[in-house]
């Protein structure tokens, strides 16, 4: 009798850790995104690498650039470029991407 109830204490202890465990991962995660949230509101306090103004982002044909607030510049992230050409197949921004591409 006494190993069947050591046995169910075991049982009791390990589902608390368990609990325990999962709350705590839980807790984790939402500082995680709390930090990365932060973090990307920081990388949008960015600053104009000519003059040092902070960067606005701004939508230009649905894709979301940079614009200097000072003197105006025009940032593009990676990838950016490219989807800006793409979507300018016939003008003179696409036809030299394709170029510089081969």
């Amino acid at each position: 009798m006494a190993n069947k109830w050591d046995e169910r204490k075991k049982a009791l202890e390990d589902e608390y850790f368990v609990k325990k465990e999962k709350e705590l991962i839980e807790k984790l995660k939402a500082r995680k995104q709390t930090e990365t949230a932060q973090a990307v509101k920081e990388i949008c306090r960015m600053r104009c690498p000519k003059c040092g103004e902070p960067l606005k982002e701004r939508s230009f044909q649905k894709i979301l650039i940079d614009q200097c607030t000072g003197c105006g510049g025009i940032w593009l992230d990676a990838g950016e470029m490219e989807e800006v050409a793409g979507r300018e197949e016939g003008s003179w921004l696409g036809r030299l991407w394709q170029r510089t591409e081969r």
